[in-house]
């Protein structure tokens, strides 16, 4: 009777703690979902990839790669945001909890969950090879130009959704969560999803880092270049702090694997508590890109800047339209 009443208890504590759990994660996602639309549409709205000279070409691709990376961040943050609220959903109105067959709108959610990760270091690679082609190939016009390189993320998503496929064919429903995911057993699974979506840009990214420093080593050159050149090498440097933090993100999901695998038990929080541990690194990766862009924190801070200065000129139109009118009845008057 004892032991009955124990378990209940138990039961009780952690379905209290699972659910805390899940309503963190949806406030983070929220957070998270928030300030990278924030981002995008102060970029937008003032019109930063709007093209005013050939010398700001550079700075456009710069915002155009940090944008497309803030998209994959609110793609995965929002699917993470649907999963959690079915699983609040779950815990409070589904007491009866069925295992059952996935369906095609549950696999896409898990679909698209995979195809947005390896989006966001797939993007920071995208951005580290451009930083590598105006240090390596400054002469090669086609590299620096606006079109190309929408071209060239066009080709990455499409690279992503292929690389993805094999997750639809392995998604199971979980019960206990309310959404479809590969499950911490599946090792084929696992081991596919962690070189593809982040062993293969992390690598990617230490070798483009490695070659610039070489050739800066190799190569004299000329005071104004090298500065540029110090300044790109700099920019991966930052890109390469960005994937530290997402990849200490993906190091809980390891380390939860490797307990399951040791203990041969998985807890029943694990799941809970890798939602909520990642939603915790999107949100430092977002705040962090932001920190490390000089080109994205000038670029908002010139939003700032112009909508104070269209505020004003919208000001002195307007007084100047009111005396006009005044003049005008004053003539009429007479």
């Amino acid at each position: 009777m004892f032991n009955t009443s124990l378990n209940v208890t138990l039961h009780e504590s952690l379905k209290v703690t699972a659910t805390f759990f899940t309503i963190i994660t949806i406030v983070l996602a929220s957070l998270t979902i928030l300030f990278g639309l924030t981002i995008l549409f102060r970029l937008i709205y003032c019109r930063r990839l709007q093209k005013c000279s050939s010398k700001n070409d550079s700075r456009r691709i710069g915002l155009l790669h940090s944008m497309n990376t803030y998209i994959h961040i609110i793609g995965e943050t929002s699917i993470f945001l649907i999963m959690s609220s079915r699983t609040l959903y779950g815990d409070f109105y589904l007491h009866i909890k069925e295992e059952s067959a996935p369906s095609w709108h549950c696999r896409l959610l898990n679909y698209l969950m995979s195809m947005f990760a390896a989006g966001i270091y797939g993007s920071c690679f995208v951005h580290a090879v451009f930083r590598y082609w105006r240090i390596m190939k400054p002469h090669r016009r086609l590299y620096r130009t606006f079109s190309f390189h929408l071209q060239l993320i066009f080709l990455h998503i499409i690279y992503i959704i292929v690389i993805s496929i094999p997750v639809w064919f392995r998604a199971i429903y979980l019960s206990s969560e309310n959404y479809c995911l590969n499950h911490f057993n599946d090792t084929w699974i696992s081991i596919y999803i962690s070189i593809t979506a982040t062993v293969l840009p992390i690598f990617g990214i230490v070798i483009v880092h490695f070659k610039i420093v070489m050739y800066m080593k190799r190569n004299w050159q000329s005071r104004k270049r090298w500065k540029r050149m110090e300044r790109d090498l700099l920019m991966i440097k930052r890109l390469l702090l960005v994937v530290v933090v997402l990849s200490n993100t993906s190091g809980a999901a390891i380390l939860l694997w490797l307990l399951m695998y040791i203990q041969k038990f998985l807890h029943p929080l694990s799941y809970r508590l890798l939602c909520f541990i990642i939603e915790i690194g999107m949100l430092i990766c977002s705040i962090t890109l932001l920190i490390v862009s000089p080109q994205l924190r000038r670029a908002l801070g010139s939003t700032a800047l112009y909508k104070q200065h269209s505020d004003s000129n919208n000001t002195i139109n307007n007084n100047k339209i009111g005396k006009l009118e005044n003049e005008s009845w004053k003539s009429n008057q007479i």
